[in-house]
């Protein structure tokens, strides 16, 4: 900052030097040359001027001059660093005598400044000859002006271009136009005015209180407003300039268009979901290739929070890290969309899901919230700990608050590749299983506190991708719960009842009544286990204990085709706790669909423990439809008398809704 500081006031140094010394030169045409040379040696650089050179010594000494160009430093590409179009330049020469700088007027039309930082931080505005200039004025205190002031200043139609091989990075600003303000060196030195910034309407008011103490390399103050198309910044800040720059102080940033602003900065973020506003205040400490945030108030898209913030943008990628807590982690922007479905349990998307917003950043934070949401899931009170790394983002939650429930888990999101691969862990104690399942079944029947215990890994660019590739295993112990709209101990023992005779009309009606929206299957514990594979879960284990019922069971849910294909083997009591009384024990199935299951008596395990000859006996033949009459055995009238059910009709439609209708026989071609 010190260094290119000191570049302008050689720019000045070589205007002022022309002017004063130009009128002595007379004719212009034939001491030009010297002029240039003069100029060159003061800055080690190449200096030419164009032929149009006018100037006046009374009623104040004024200069004008055309064409003013300082060569490139050797090894840089353009031919200059910098070209000024046209100067015009008032000075007080009384003033000068007297070891005082005032300049009256000091126009600088269509200036081009051209700044350059190559890959091993050589730079072409370092003037190697005018660093002994610079050595021996601050030894010499009677070369070294006393005061400046300056009076009608102006850049008008610059341009600025600043290219940064380190860091990847450039910067441009167009249709500069400022007016510089100050009395003296004591005296704050304003400057107001306006450009285009990187493509962007900038307006900027900058007040620096000392400039006098900048040049000796002492701390000043420095207050700014700058708009840059929708993005606003403010500070007050405290600065010093050395080999490198630092601030500190308050700040103030609100951009409404982050990805604008982010291109500013010379970051383009990739088209995803959120990312789209960013505002931030508190007291900064900084530098040319980051800065420190402290009593951080962060808004970033809905979400609120407070803290620390740290931002490191000397990379190609920016990081963010810090401390923050939040009310509310709203997460839902930034994940694909949950499917939705009007009625039932949906099908997975083959929507094609957008993680590529986790490279537009590297993180590392620490976060606290009182709420996290994510998709469908709603999170308690908890700790995480985020990083993101070159599109892998990994968050560690040691305390997680869901559903009632205590736990801890893991999710690891790599958006690396073309495909992006998941993998995670879960396990949480005393949840709430209602609302989860409320949540992530679409239904309410699962009632009861219990932990879960769950790992994966996953492959995907869509939900139905990632269920057909999801391998894991885990398990879940429920207690003191119920599962609502079935009671599977009164179907049971209404199955039962055909080993006792049947009275059909009873069955039907207690079979029905069983799966009554109000119906409960109460237990004490309920707890399985299970391995995935490909989206294939495995339940080798099912055990349900409760009042007046004990039951176990395995089988297979299809996660990719939403099915459900359970066996299970339910004992029902007529007493509590299943000590004393009648045990009846009748083989079911748990099969249909994610949005519609059944349950029923598994027909072919209770025909092979023997229920064959019950249904035989109930039935007395007519375990078949009546076939209807041939064609010539008479035809049904047209209409046909209502004719009351039978006993055996009632106790045949009884059996299908316990084991389900049977299937049409075909006849015989």
């Amino acid at each position: 900052m010190g260094r290119i500081f000191f570049f302008l006031v050689s720019i000045v140094a070589v205007l002022l030097a022309v002017a004063v010394f130009a009128p002595g030169l007379i004719p212009t045409a034939t001491f030009k040359p010297r002029i240039e040379a003069a100029a060159s040696a003061a800055i080690g650089r190449e200096v030419t001027i164009g032929d149009d050179l006018s100037f006046r010594l009374l009623p104040r000494a004024a200069f004008h001059v055309e064409a003013l160009t300082i060569a490139n430093a050797d090894g840089f590409d353009g031919d200059y660093l910098m070209r000024v179009a046209e100067a015009d330049i008032g000075v007080n020469l009384f003033k000068l005598l007297a070891n005082t700088v005032e300049v009256d007027r000091f126009v600088l039309t269509e200036p081009e400044i051209n700044l350059a930082r190559k890959a091993d931080g050589a730079v072409n505005w370092n003037f190697a000859a005018s660093d002994a200039e610079e050595g021996a004025t601050d030894n010499d205190g009677a070369r070294a002006p006393r005061d400046i002031r300056l009076g009608d200043v102006r850049i008008v139609g610059g341009r600025a271009h600043y290219s940064d091989a380190a860091a990847a990075k450039t910067y441009s600003a167009e249709d500069i136009d400022l007016n510089i303000f100050l009395k003296s060196l004591k005296e704050p030195l304003e400057v107001d005015g306006q450009m285009i910034f990187q493509g962007e309407p900038t307006v900027v008011d900058i007040v620096l209180t000392d400039l006098a103490a900048i040049i000796a390399g002492k701390p000043s103050n420095l207050k700014l407003d700058i708009t840059i198309g929708a993005t606003k910044a403010g500070a007050d800040l405290n600065i010093e300039t050395g080999e490198t720059l630092r601030y500190s102080g308050p700040i103030d940033v609100d951009a409404p268009d982050l990805p604008a602003f982010a291109a500013l900065v010379g970051t383009e973020l990739a088209d995803a979901p959120g990312f789209d506003r960013l505002s931030l205040s508190g007291e900064v400490d900084g530098g040319d290739d980051g800065l420190s945030l402290t009593d951080a108030q962060i808004g970033f898209d809905d979400i609120k929070a407070e803290g620390v913030l740290n931002l490191d943008w000397s990379g190609a990628k920016p990081k963010a890290s810090g401390v923050l807590s939040t009310d509310k982690l709203d997460l839902r922007p930034y994940m694909p969309p949950p499917a939705t479905s009007s009625e039932g349990f949906p099908e997975w998307s083959t929507a094609k899901m957008d993680f590529t917003s986790l490279r537009n950043i590297d993180a590392d934070f620490d976060i606290s919230a009182n709420a996290i949401f994510l998709n469908d899931l709603e999170i308690g009170e908890s700790r995480l700990k985020l990083r993101i790394d070159n599109g892998r983002m990994t968050t560690d939650i040691p305390e997680l608050a869901m559903y009632g429930g205590q736990g801890s888990g893991r999710l690891v999101v790599n958006a690396r590749g073309a495909k992006p691969s998941f993998s995670g862990n879960l396990d949480m104690n005393a949840v709430n299983t209602q609302p989860m399942s409320l949540d992530l079944l679409k239904n309410d029947n699962l009632l009861g506190l219990g932990s879960l215990k769950f790992d994966f890994t996953a492959t995907g660019d869509s939900q139905a991708a990632i269920m057909s590739s999801l391998d894991g295993d885990g398990g879940f112990d429920i207690a003191n719960g119920a599962l609502k709209g079935v009671n599977i101990a009164q179907i049971v023992r209404a199955a039962a009842a055909l080993q006792q005779g049947i009275n059909p009309a009873a069955l039907s009606t207690a079979v029905s009544a069983a799966r009554g929206a109000d119906e409960t299957t109460d237990f004490s514990e309920f707890l399985s286990n299970f391995k995935i594979t490909n989206g294939l879960v495995n339940t080798p284990t099912i055990s349900l204990n409760g009042p007046y019922l004990t039951m176990s069971g395995n089988g297979t849910i299809n996660l990719p085709l939403q099915t459900i294909d359970l066996r299970l083997s339910p004992r029902a009591t007529t007493t509590v706790d299943g000590k004393e009384g009648r045990t009846v024990a009748v083989p079911m199935r748990v099969g249909g669909t994610f949005s519609e299951p059944t349950i029923a008596v598994d027909l072919e395990a209770y025909l092979r423990s023997g229920g064959v000859k019950q249904i035989r006996d109930l039935l007395g033949g007519i375990g078949k439809r009546k076939a209807a009459p041939a064609d010539g055995d008479g035809a049904a009238p047209a209409e046909a008398e209502p004719q009351e059910e039978t006993p055996e009709e009632t106790a045949l439609r009884a059996l299908e809704s316990i084991f389900g209708a049977p299937k049409e026989e075909t006849p015989d071609q």
